[in-house]
């Protein structure tokens, strides 16, 4: 998302922001047409002095390579089809002109006269497109002296044209990610001209695209007191501040950027997604509230609302599973977006029936279990599963739901038909296997997960790795030997098992084995003899196919098996004394 704004932002600058120097179609055989008018006269000024002094101003004009002043009378023409005349433009008016007759450049003065004989000339020029001006400092003439007056406002028209210039070759070393090259000439700009809020705004998107976030932040309030509307500004700024984690900031950005655009719920959607997208889900929810506060019955503001309420319940439960000992419990705050997840996809569902996505109603029934509200969760898959009967993600946590209250025959039942409609589901099979084992259905687990691990090498592993953690957990660090032994030989029927698994499950098979013998032959009566010698001999063999395993977990083998046979000799003695009387 980052890459595509700052893409967004080069391409948008580079065509609009620095206004005549970067529009492609120029007027006049090449050259930008400028607007100007006669100076206006002020609190009883002379009309000649103005009226002389703009003329020859466009004589100065029409010697420059890049711009050509629009002849008087082509303005008297332009002025007369809005019902005006030319001694009515006044600043104001001369950019709306400006705008109406596509002339990208416009210069207006105005003066006024002391007692002395001297006139006083306050000028500017406009960028019509950036509506952005150059101000011209103040002078005073002779009311005699309209070629100095004239030269001047020419002396300044150029340092603007420099200005431009340098902030167009700017925007191109911006476009190209030059990006210190393009910092440079935006710099060369703002020495002529410190108070072009487009120039400001340009240095402020490079110092973001070099990821000096600080940096382009200052210069980006910089633009905003110039230009508390700026609608870019506001966006990127937003944008900064909440990818550097200064949520207030970015929340308060993006505010103001739509109170601008108050009703449009793209606008305000794609902002939530931005804010959403630089970590903060809950600014993501109350920009979109706001949003339905205005308007409830907007299907695609409660999609967001849902996603980005559920999103901020993970936040929540991820930040308090860090150091928590109770994992399993759900605060109130993670609760609360749970729900209001819950409430926005069940009015999606409700607008769009059987064309909701799946991963939303997904959500719902996901919603309901972390809220351990099991039988909402079973009601609500079941009445899901009657519009999408072929999702195999609604099968799959439907069977969670079963598997929670123990309907764990229905839950298994269920990811059947997750099998039926995705044969490659990849854990369908592997979770009912596990269900089984955790019920205590050895036999069962085994069947379904054959079938699995016939299929590949590395799922015969993960099936091998779940019957073998059962039985070293529950059978053998609790010194239930027997039930270990079941456990790690049902592992083996498993067809597939890659050989590394194969020696540890025969180590921990025949280690169980002669542990569960030493036990048994306690009395060394003949009876503990006969029963314990087969136990004892076939630990042996298991212990021998056992491979490099036991380096592993640094078990003395040698030793081990030494003892195993003293244990078969002790059997095989007492056997043979009882067989003697």
């Amino acid at each position: 998302m980052l890459g595509r704004l700052k893409t967004t932002l080069i391409l948008a600058v580079a065509a609009m922001v620095f206004g005549p120097a970067t529009v492609a179609e120029a007027q006049d055989g090449g050259r930008f047409r400028v607007l100007v008018p006669y100076f206006e006269p002020l609190e009883g000024a002379r009309d000649n002095f103005g009226k002389d002094a703009s003329k020859e101003l466009r004589e100065l004009m029409d010697d420059l390579a890049t711009h050509r002043a629009i002849p008087e009378n082509d303005i008297k023409d332009a002025v007369r089809d809005f019902d005006m005349k030319i001694e009515d433009l006044n600043c104001i008016r001369t950019r709306q002109l400006a705008s109406q007759i596509d002339a990208p450049v416009a210069v207006c003065a105005s003066y006024t006269e002391t007692p002395d004989e001297n006139v006083v000339v306050n000028a500017q020029v406009w960028n019509i497109q950036a509506s952005e001006s150059f101000d011209i400092e103040e002078f005073t003439v002779h009311r005699d002296e309209k070629e100095e007056a004239a030269a001047r406002i020419f002396e300044a028209f150029d340092r603007y044209n420099t200005q431009v210039r340098a902030a167009a070759i700017c925007a191109d070393y911006a476009a190209s990610q030059q990006w210190e090259n393009a910092l440079r000439n935006c710099d060369e700009a703002l020495t002529i001209n410190p108070d072009a809020v487009s120039v400001l705004f340009q240095r402020a998107r490079i110092l973001y695209e070099m990821e000096t976030y600080p940096e382009a932040l200052t210069e980006l309030q910089t633009v905003l007191e110039s230009d508390p509307f700026h609608e870019d500004a506001l966006q990127l700024a937003g944008y900064i501040a909440a990818v550097t984690e200064q949520n207030d900031l970015a929340r308060d950005y993006y505010s103001q950027y739509l109170e601008l655009q108050p009703g449009d719920a793209a606008i305000r959607m794609r902002i939530a997604y931005e804010l959403a997208q630089a970590g903060d889900p809950v600014g993501a929810m109350q920009f979109i509230k706001v949003g339905l506060d205005v308007d409830g019955e907007n299907v695609d503001l409660w999609e967001q609302y849902g996603g980005f309420a559920f999103a901020a319940a993970l936040r929540v439960q991820e930040e308090q599973a860090v150091g928590a000992e109770d994992s399993g419990s759900i605060s109130p705050a993670a609760a609360e977006y749970y729900r209001e997840a819950i409430t926005a996809y069940e009015n999606v569902f409700e607008a769009r029936g059987a064309d909701t996505r799946v991963g939303q109603l997904r959500n719902i029934i996901s919603a309901y279990i972390q809220l351990g509200e099991l039988d909402q969760a079973i009601a609500t898959s079941e009445r899901v599963l009657e519009t999408h009967p072929q999702e195999d993600q609604l099968w799959s946590v439907y069977a969670d739901a079963l598997q929670r209250v123990d309907r764990l025959d229905d839950a298994i039942t269920a990811l059947d038909r997750v099998r039926e409609i995705n044969p490659e589901h990849p854990s369908a099979a592997l979770r009912q296997g596990n269900w089984l084992i955790q019920a205590g259905r050895i036999p069962d687990a085994v069947e379904i997960l054959s079938v699995v691990a016939q299929g590949s090498p590395q799922q015969a592993e993960q099936a091998g790795r779940l019957i073998f953690n059962e039985a070293y957990q529950n059978g053998y660090q609790q010194d239930n030997y027997t039930y270990a032994v079941e456990g790690l030989s049902a592992a083996k029927e498993l067809p597939n098992l890659p050989e590394s698994l194969v020696s540890q499950l025969n180590f921990w098979h025949g280690f169980s084995l002669y542990q569960l013998a030493v036990q048994e032959q306690e009395p060394q009566t003949l009876p503990t003899a006969e029963a314990t010698l087969p136990k004892f001999q076939a630990a042996q063999r298991l212990l021998n196919a056992s491979g490099d395993y036991p380096s592993t977990v640094n078990v003395n083998l040698s030793q081990l098996l030494e003892n195993a046979n003293t244990y078969i000799e002790i059997q095989e003695a007492i056997i043979e004394r009882g067989g003697m009387r």
